[in-house]
């Protein structure tokens, strides 16, 4: 996949984009990890001759919502070439602890999406931008210890996550999710100008494995997750 010298990715989102990211000049954190820098490291050494730039404004626990209170210097002012958003599990989050409907939810992540795709279209026209699906997968209680993940040490850890779950709260989760994917589509085929599904992808390979082999508490990627997402990121953006 060809990208130019004067291309400059940016991947916004909540902490599966974050990925524990440096705040300061340090160049081998500063991507954080997880998809965005599988997408990064392959795309740099590709164009290597061509030298572009890449940045991560993901934020650990952001809505859509939150991520517009700083669109502007984040995005912005950082003038990409190349958008890549992926939020939403947060908005279904934080819109349960707040009390809001599921209509309420999935509407305000909408209409926020919508206004900061608008915002880098006034101001970046040429600006191509990505939208990517959110996805959960509700663990059952014999997963919660984290037999089936990749990682050994994870093994010998209690998982806290996902423990006092109510199953109000999972079927709260359950029943916004499609709101949330359904929205996420539709804005970016009208808006945007890439969508990349994740959803069916990962029940896939769920199907043939185990939930927390992919997302470890229902939400966050293992090391097999963010290659998924790195993967059908790469399939489905044409640069």
């Amino acid at each position: 996949m060809q990208i130019k010298s004067t291309d400059i990715v940016l991947f916004s989102g909540d902490s599966i984009t974050d990925g524990n990211r440096s705040r300061n000049m340090d160049c081998n954190h500063i991507m954080g990890h997880g998809y965005q820098y599988i997408v990064s490291a392959k795309l740099a050494l590709e164009n290597c001759e061509q030298m572009p730039k890449f940045i991560n404004k993901g934020y650990s626990g952001a809505t859509i919502g939150q991520l517009l209170e700083t669109w502007q210097e984040d995005v912005i002012d950082n003038r990409p070439t190349i958008l890549s958003i992926l939020a939403g599990i947060n908005d279904i989050y934080f819109g349960h602890e707040k009390g809001k409907s599921i209509e309420q939810v999935s509407t305000e992540y909408e209409n926020n999406l919508r206004q900061a795709i608008r915002l880098v279209r006034e101001a970046l026209p040429q600006t191509k931008i990505i939208v990517c699906e959110p996805f959960y997968f509700p663990l059952s209680g014999e997963n919660l210890a984290l037999h089936h993940t990749p990682h050994t040490m994870c093994e010998k850890m209690p998982n806290g996550f996902g423990k006092n779950e109510s199953k109000e709260k999972i079927a709260y989760r359950c029943e916004a999710l499609p709101l949330i994917r359904s929205a996420a589509r539709r804005v970016a085929e009208e808006s945007a100008d890439i969508f990349v599904p994740l959803y069916d992808k990962f029940f896939e390979k769920i199907s043939g494995s185990k939930a927390e082999y992919f997302v470890w508490d229902g939400v966050h990627p293992t090391i097999a997750g963010h290659e998924l997402i790195a993967e059908e990121w790469l399939r489905n953006v044409s640069l």
